[in-house]
């Protein structure tokens, strides 16, 4: 005898399942985060950019012309920035140790300068004038500077002059320090000493104290 659906069973039109595995719904496609509006305007901005260094790079390969073109532009850049920002060109190119960038001026470093190498080369004279912008109570002698540590009469060599250290004040004025190697010939040999000094200057460039701070040996 065959039995026929009962009448709230509707026979139903798909297929039987014969794998076994539940039957998923399709769920609406998510756009990727690459194609998100913001992804997009981001992506117009940056294509003309690295498609202009893709050909830049391509043509700097076969034109070396070109290419030297570049570097002396990226160098000449370089170094105009460095001047603007720091008023010293690279490499320590024309860099003077004396200009101490003191509120746009030397900082006085210029007549520290004279006074020293003055003293180097025994002028007494030039020392005179810059010491009498001194408001020292006992400035130093000149005479007796020059005979004791100038090159002429003191018959020693002054190998090298460092400024060690520059500090601007809060009431305007600027300390720095100088360090001379000096070289003497004794009964022994060759004798090495150290001369430091300290100036005070004014931004303007006035001197108005300077002291020898020590005069020692150096060390071998």
């Amino acid at each position: 005898m065959i039995s026929s659906p009962s009448p709230t069973q509707q026979p139903s039109d798909l297929p039987p399942d014969t794998t076994g595995q539940k039957r998923v719904g399709a769920t609406p496609l998510r756009k990727r985060p690459g194609q998100t509006p913001f992804a997009l305007f981001v992506k117009g901005l940056l294509r003309p950019i690295f498609k202009g260094l893709y050909y830049l790079l391509k043509a700097v390969r076969g034109n070396k012309l070109l290419t030297l073109g570049i570097i002396v532009l990226l160098l000449a850049s370089i170094s105009l920035t460095s001047y603007f920002s720091t008023g010293l060109w690279p490499f320590g190119i024309g860099n003077d140790q004396f200009n101490f960038h003191i509120h746009g001026s030397d900082g006085g470093g210029e007549n520290v300068k004279n006074w020293l190498y003055a003293l180097r080369d025994g002028n007494v004279t030039t020392m005179t004038l810059l010491e009498s912008q001194l408001i020292m109570s006992q400035p130093p002698d000149p005479t007796q500077l020059v005979n004791q540590y100038s090159q002429p009469k003191g018959h020693v060599n002054w190998q090298s002059i460092n400024v060690t250290g520059v500090y601007s004040q809060a009431d305007t004025s600027v300390d720095s320090f100088v360090s001379v190697n000096i070289l003497g010939n004794g009964p022994g040999g060759i004798v090495k000493g150290v001369l430091i000094f300290h100036f005070t200057t004014l931004p303007q460039g006035r001197l108005l104290f300077l002291d020898i701070l020590a005069f020692r040996p150096a060390l071998q």
